[in-house]
């Protein structure tokens, strides 16, 4: 039998369903409770626990991540597997960034800033999503997933991956980080979900963003660091986008005397694009988890 911690959010019927999978002793704490002394004979950990806690664990062998990102587990003794809940998280951050597509090429967000001064005024021209062209930065579960949908609604769609590799049908073309520079200028909407990673760090600098269409929507739900954010900023005083989506941010949380939050048409989220406010995203992240485990 092996020993494993459960630190995520889970309900008595879940539980129940975990504890049935055969060759399991499972432990459910509150992340939060854990001291170093709770993973005495501890295999298996699912759940984002401090990774400090977990170097402390002689006995670990496994930790599945609750996130799809795990770039602060990196340093865990390469003995260890480390597995994410990469495929849980696409479908609730892809509509997140559908919504905010919308948002801007709609003109919502200005007639809600509006509302709050009781104007009654023409924002003027609206985008089309049947005319747009879409470049999706980082071509895993969540970009996949947004350029499905909106190739779906009619967008052209382009996509960006470490290597050209299994370009799925709904892609006009797929580029590398080094080469995207060459369909960058054509892209109405550039969508960013993107691991950290020391390639992904800055890759979105003023010279880049400089390359982007004026006018372009520019959305980031994978890691705050893959925008320099002085540059941001920089471009966003010239009126050189048509919105920008922030769901994340660096440094993050974003201080509150940060320019960003008062910039018109920029909209910053506190990184609650996946998490479990979808009830199918905590469903998704629990299947994927009982099946590894059922498989191990």
């Amino acid at each position: 039998m092996e020993n494993v911690l459960f630190v995520i959010p889970i309900d008595e019927e879940h539980r129940k369903q975990f504890e049935q999978l055969p060759g399991y002793t499972f432990h459910f704490m509150d992340k939060k409770d854990v001291r170093p002394e709770d993973l005495n004979g501890i295999s298996i950990v699912c759940g984002n626990l401090d990774p400090g806690l977990l170097k402390q664990c002689s006995s670990l062998k496994w930790v599945q991540l609750e996130s799809a990102g795990m770039d602060r587990y990196t340093d865990l003794d390469p003995r260890i597997r480390l597995t994410n809940a990469s495929g849980a998280y696409g479908e609730a951050i892809a509509e997140h960034m559908l919504g905010c597509v919308l948002m801007f090429q709609k003109n919502l967000y200005g007639y809600l800033k509006q509302q709050e001064t009781r104007e009654w005024n023409n924002l003027g021209a609206v985008g089309c999503l049947s005319s747009s062209t879409v470049l999706c930065v980082g071509m895993g579960d969540i970009g996949t997933t947004f350029g499905r949908k909106m190739h779906a609604l009619g967008s052209t769609v382009y996509g960006v991956r470490r290597t050209v590799h299994d370009k799925p049908d709904f892609v006009q073309a797929l580029y590398t980080p080094d080469t995207m520079d060459e369909i960058l200028p054509q892209c109405d909407i550039v969508a960013l979900s993107l691991p950290r990673t020391r390639e992904t760090d800055g890759l979105f600098d003023e010279k880049r963003m400089r390359k982007m269409k004026k006018g372009s929507i520019l959305i980031n739900c994978g890691r705050g660091t893959a925008i320099v954010t002085n540059d941001l900023i920089k471009l966003t005083q010239e009126n050189w986008f048509r919105g920008v989506a922030l769901d994340v941010t660096d440094p993050e949380p974003l201080p509150k005397n940060n320019v960003l939050w008062n910039m018109p048409y920029v909209f910053i989220t506190p990184h609650v694009s996946g998490r479990y406010n979808m009830r199918e995203t905590y469903e998704s992240m629990l299947k994927i988890i009982a099946t590894r485990l059922a498989q191990h």
